[in-house]
């Protein structure tokens, strides 16, 4: 547990996760491992969502989800996916604090595109606005075809619309997973008919 589930942060005070963190990020790990396995990316059984309740620790959990994404042979790229702005510049500060050589973010698409192109296996910070302009400007990129793991802050929000339809589009070799602390389920969405468990698979 100390040395898989626990970080200094930037003041050396030692963080160690909560059971319930573990039990996430192992299921994340595990669910990545044997989608792999099974050739299962790009699909919803290599992936899956963490209902948590606020106050939970999530900003952890997803971190050290991430950055034990990263150490796994077979993956070339790791995103944190936020819906807005402020939770971009909010991200990348907690993450910065867990580690602060461990992420790169960046303040445009143009930023994001010259992150993807940087041979390291820091975490990928950015907006859901950012990727789908990249999606959308960026007809071939090799990332296009690695094999990449996106992991969503607050899943219930904008996943849902163009940009959930140009990841799966684009890239090739993907699993994806979303944080959230309201799921939508199925024939309760009045945005239409999709569901959380119908964008990013079952419950975790």
């Amino acid at each position: 547990i100390l040395f898989h589930y626990s970080v200094f942060d930037i003041s050396n005070n030692l963080l160690i996760m909560r059971p319930y963190q573990i039990a996430a990020t192992e299921r994340i790990l595990w669910k990545i491992n044997s989608a792999y396995k099974a050739k299962h990316w790009r699909t919803k059984e290599g992936g899956g969502y963490i209902w948590h309740t606020t106050g939970s620790g999530k900003t952890l959990t997803s971190f050290k989800a991430a950055r034990l994404a990263t150490g796994l042979d077979f993956i070339d790229k790791v995103f944190f996916v936020v819906d807005r702005k402020d939770l971009d510049y909010q991200t990348m500060k907690e993450y910065q604090r867990f580690s602060p050589d461990s992420v790169n973010g960046s303040d445009s698409t143009a930023g994001l595109k010259r992150n993807l192109e940087k041979n390291d296996n820091k975490i990928i910070v950015t907006t859901i606005q950012k990727l789908n302009n990249l999606m959308k400007s960026e007809a071939d990129l090799p990332v296009y075809r690695q094999q990449v793991v996106f992991i969503f802050d607050e899943c219930h929000r904008s996943q849902f619309g163009e940009a959930q339809k140009n990841l799966k589009k684009k890239f090739n070799c993907f699993y994806q997973f979303g944080f959230t602390g309201t799921p939508i389920f199925a024939g309760k969405n009045a945005l239409g008919a999709e569901d959380t468990a119908g964008v990013f698979g079952t419950e975790l």
